[in-house]
């Protein structure tokens, strides 16, 4: 129910936001140019106005601007507003400049928009939230609500409630199960006890019910929710595995007809997901193009020294091992696989990887490339096809993989990926490969696509100086 409300409130402030875009910008042209098209062909302002709601959406998915939005207080909402016009404001440039009509932009129109949407955004939102906290809030709209639940637990739950309260949450009182003589408690009256609760909420005003009781507590919730149900009351049932003590985030979902608690590491959500995969959908297609210019260069000093494939691949373990073909261009002699058993006693690494700094295997135009990195191209491939990712952990070897315990699997539920942290973290000739799993680890439990991002910028700053894998 939570959910379906932060999304319609969402929404409604994504229209607010629309709306004083389109106001901004015609009273913009209005101030410059004394009418609403600026001067310009009607379908160009058209354009820009579909770049201008085409960017706002860009930043409601990428940074979720309205998170907390009614717990904000007037100087955080002032700093939110003027992070998204000043984000809005870039991305239009950039766009603008793409599609190289930043020329015929008039500045005084961009700077005229950009502080009106300001000032109108700020002032719209204001006004929306004292709408619905002083007004709707307590009409029609309000979500009633009796919390059952014990005294030792009535304090926290209704400071937790108030803390992160949406607009229509109105807690109407509390039902105990214990015996006592309190008449509120945390400014929320006591207005039931268990015995005659359904009696209260036959002559009072609920919407729903929360409860919130200990496993120790032995009540019959089954008959308790039937019972509520007749009367078409909605029941929250707080699920007592939430109090584990496990540090893993939980989820709610739903297998088959069964509702379950999924925990995890991290759980990413949609937006994210989606993101991240078109950011690895327009990077592969971008480095496919490159990979096809080098290759034509590539192709014939690589196969003259090395005669054989132009193409190296191996099986390797990706997300939650799922194998995979990962390709490269071939940067060793073509019995590198069959001399990597008498190498294994001159490995450098410490750990379940083979790694050695002048591998014999390797030729000369390989080991420019690779210290370059250019044998990593071909791998836009595996990201097109959703087998690896511009930014994750590296994927092992079936050799490899097979030697793993228990927490080095955990690098794999990601997607691997082309680059890593650690392949830019300074650490990247490290030799021990338990550090690379922490790492690992360590992006994998702070992921954002800011860092993402971060990486990737990193990773050309690393290439350029050559400071590749060698």
């Amino acid at each position: 129910m939570e959910a379906k409300q932060m999304q319609l409130q969402n929404f409604f402030i994504f229209i607010i936001d629309c709306i004083c875009i389109l106001i901004s910008y015609i009273l913009a042209c209005y101030i410059r140019f004394g009418n609403m098209w600026g001067g310009y062909n009607k379908t160009i302002v058209l354009v820009r106005l579909v770049i201008l709601f085409f960017s706002i959406t860009i930043i409601y998915f990428i940074s979720n601007p309205n998170r907390r939005f009614f717990q904000r207080q007037t100087k955080q909402e002032f700093i939110s507003v003027l992070k998204n016009t000043l984000l809005l404001g870039a991305i239009v440039t950039m766009v603008a400049f793409l599609m190289q009509d930043a020329q015929d932009y008039s500045r005084l129109v961009y700077l005229y928009f950009c502080c009106i949407n300001f000032f109108m955004s700020y002032i719209s939102h204001l006004l929306y939230k004292r709408y619905m906290i002083n007004i709707y809030s307590k009409g029609i709209g309000a979500r009633n609500i009796l919390v059952l639940t014990t005294i030792d637990r009535a304090e926290v739950i209704c400071e937790n409630i108030k803390e992160n309260n949406s607009w229509n949450i109105n807690i109407k009182g509390l039902i105990l199960v214990d015996e006592n003589t309190l008449s509120e408690i945390s400014g929320i009256p006591v207005v039931s006890g268990y015995s005659n609760m359904m009696e209260y909420v036959k002559k009072n005003v609920v919407d729903e019910i929360f409860i919130h009781l200990s496993s120790q507590i032995k009540l019959p919730i089954k008959n308790i929710i039937k019972e509520l149900e007749t009367m078409g009351i909605i029941v929250n049932l707080f699920i007592n595995v939430f109090e584990m003590e496990i540090s893993s985030q939980r989820e709610l979902e739903k297998i088959g007809n069964y509702y379950a608690v999924s925990f995890a590491p991290r759980i990413r959500s949609f937006k994210q997901i989606f993101f991240k995969r078109v950011i690895d959908i327009v990077g592969s297609i971008v480095g496919l193009v490159i990979t096809a210019v080098v290759t034509v260069f590539l192709a014939p000093v690589l196969l003259i020294e090395s005669p054989g494939p132009l193409f190296f691949s191996q099986v390797r373990v990706g997300k939650n091992g799922r194998r995979f073909r990962i390709y490269k261009f071939r940067s060793m002699y073509m019995d590198a696989e069959k001399r990597k058993e008498e190498l294994m006693s001159q490995n450098e690494m410490e750990g379940l990887m083979f790694k050695m700094e002048n591998d014999p295997r390797v030729t000369k135009v390989g080991r420019f490339i690779r210290k370059t990195s250019i044998d990593e191209l071909p791998q836009f491939w595996n990201i097109l096809k959703g087998e690896m990712s511009l930014v994750g952990t590296r994927p092992p070897t079936e050799e490899e993989f097979l030697q793993y315990e228990g927490y080095h699997k955990r690098r794999l539920s990601t997607t691997p990926g082309l680059t890593g942290l650690w392949q830019v973290s300074g650490r990247s000739n490290t030799k021990n490969f338990e550090e690379i799993v922490a790492m690992d680890i360590e992006y994998i439990d702070n992921w954002s696509l800011k860092e993402d991002i971060f990486i990737l910028f990193k990773t050309i700053g690393v290439v350029l100086k050559g400071k590749g894998a060698s």
